[in-house]
């Protein structure tokens, strides 16, 4: 059986080529950020607080891992939660989205079917047929939902415009509490009060980064520099290269780890680094 080209490196394949959509926690770097958004959510579930949070991001940051970590830890927890992939959907789409998720009742199974489930279905019943959204229907429906299934939480990924966020506001005051609305964004949102803007990554957490990733493939790992074939000041500057952005730093590294394999590099350091980036 032939060998993987990455064997050379005590690898698998390339772990810098693969998104992570399960168990996301064991490859996320913890930020500063992520102690906030850990506290809020135990305040949710805890002190049966509620809040509208925006997460803002550029695009690689890690806005979307955030609310996957939420959701994540909800399922821990045996918290009811709905993600809601938003990303280049019309507004008239995400909220029928929306109503969808609310109305799927889980484990649990209604002999005779609650006012705040019929309510769903008929708000969404409307809005199909006449395309017209009544926003104080729509609202009290979606807050009813929401109150019926405390704590819980509603997360909405990069909403590609404004327009749903008078909905948010007004199902997030008319809701009781045990409640987080999480919307990631790219742009600050003025309607949003409470707000988590992510940062670059540092030297060390982008070591971590590249270490974990490099370990989830590692055919043997005795003895090994956890960054190997990586020094420290390859990936440091690499990171200071996409200013810290992660998805950003994922694909260079992808790229210059491939270009290791195919010169039979033996230690990727800063020099060849700097050699492959100058060359595209």
């Amino acid at each position: 059986m032939r060998k993987s080209p990455y064997h050379r490196y005590a690898l698998m394949n390339n772990p810098f080529k693969f998104n992570v959509r399960r168990d996301i926690g064991l490859f996320h770097v913890k930020q500063e950020t992520d102690y906030e958004i850990e506290d809020l959510f135990y305040e949710i579930i805890e002190r049966n607080r509620k809040a509208l949070l925006q997460i803002i991001g550029e695009n690689g940051a890690g806005k979307t891992e955030r609310l996957l970590l939420l959701a994540e830890r909800a399922v821990e927890e045996d918290i009811r939660y709905w993600y809601i992939d938003a990303k280049e959907k019309d507004t008239f789409s995400v909220i029928v989205e929306i109503l969808d998720a609310l109305s799927k009742s889980g484990r649990k199974l209604f002999i005779i079917k609650p006012g705040w489930l019929k309510e769903l279905k008929e708000v969404k019943k409307n809005i199909v047929n006449e395309k017209k959204i009544d926003i104080e229907r729509l609202s009290n429906a979606i807050s009813g939902a929401l109150n019926e299934r405390s704590p819980c939480f509603l997360l909405l990924d990069e909403p590609a415009n404004d327009e749903l966020l008078p909905l948010l506001k007004k199902v997030f005051d008319k809701t009781d509490g045990g409640l987080l609305i999480a919307v990631a964004t790219e742009k600050e949102l003025d309607l949003i009060p409470e707000k988590i803007e992510l940062k670059g990554f540092d030297g060390r957490e982008a070591e971590l980064f590249v270490a974990k990733r490099l370990l989830s493939e590692r055919t043997i790992s005795e003895k090994l520099d956890p960054l190997y074939p990586f020094t420290a000041d390859a990936v440091h500057y690499v990171n200071e290269l996409v200013n810290g952005n992660p998805k950003k730093l994922l694909k260079k590294m992808a790229n210059i780890l491939d270009a290791g394999v195919a010169r039979r590099i033996g230690l990727i350091d800063k020099d060849f680094v700097i050699r492959v980036i100058s060359r595209g």
